[in-house]
């Protein structure tokens, strides 16, 4: 039987951890990183991209469920792989379970990373583009809406020397936070345990492997392919604990 070809589909934040760590060669699209925001735009953008391979391939989706974002994309003649995770901030942790500790440890909580204050896609980069395009009093309303409910802002960084570069963008966002919400900030260090897995499955697919969900050709995600033993269906939070 012929291999199947592999592709990589993945949100951008992932580029740095993600891209260096696929084989060379190996075909990847990176999505933008804003779809996350709209999880209907984000369902729509990755079935387009899916549609369009031609070949019947596995494709390696570098998300995770992303508000919802995933139910009801379709595989095709595909067979899709995805980390079982609530979002992609578990990814950035390197397992569900190290997310899940630390939501019961301190719910509420919103994550940065070099690559989403890179984007500008983070709380304050959200108040200073809704005062371009509206005006303040929108854009108080606006931001009031989105992270009043965050109690925490954390910095997740790969190393020492990651968190010290990126310290000052994020505690120019942590002020904003804090003086808008009151929210405490911290930093802790991730791990690629996930990313290394992910791309372990690029080269071979374990259907077996708890960690990601596998859907076959002609297969369409749903919210239950995400739920674990003794877990709720996983709710539609955008990014982090809330």
């Amino acid at each position: 039987m012929t291999k199947r070809p592999t592709v990589v589909l993945s949100c951008s934040v992932l580029s740095d951890l993600l891209g260096k760590r696929l084989p060379e060669g190996m075909p990847v699209t990176w999505m933008d990183i804003t779809l996350h925001n709209t999880p209907k735009k984000l369902a729509a953008a990755l079935q387009e991209r899916i549609d369009a391979i031609a070949e019947p391939s596995n494709v390696v989706v570098g998300y995770g469920l992303c508000g919802n974002g995933l139910v009801g994309v379709r595989s095709g003649p595909h067979t899709l792989i995805v980390p079982r995770t609530h979002d992609c901030v578990a990814i950035f942790l390197g397992s569900h379970q190290r997310y899940l500790e630390r939501f019961f440890a301190s719910a509420n909580t919103y994550y940065l990373t070099k690559g989403w204050i890179d984007a500008k896609d983070e709380p304050l980069s959200d108040y200073l583009a809704y005062v371009r395009d509206y005006d303040e009093e929108t854009a108080d309303y606006l931001v009031e809406m989105k992270y009043k409910h965050y109690r925490k802002l954390c910095m997740v960084g790969f190393s020492q020397e990651e968190l010290d570069g990126c310290r000052p963008a994020a505690m120019r966002v942590a002020d904003f936070c804090r003086e808008r919400f009151g929210m405490e900030y911290e930093e802790t260090i991730g791990t690629t345990d996930l990313i290394e897995a992910l791309v372990r499955m690029t080269e071979r697919v374990d259907t077996g492997d708890s960690e990601f969900v596998v859907v076959p050709p002609g297969g369409e995600i749903t919210t239950e392919m995400f739920m674990r033993p003794g877990e709720g269906a996983p709710q539609p939070m955008g990014r982090g604990e809330s």
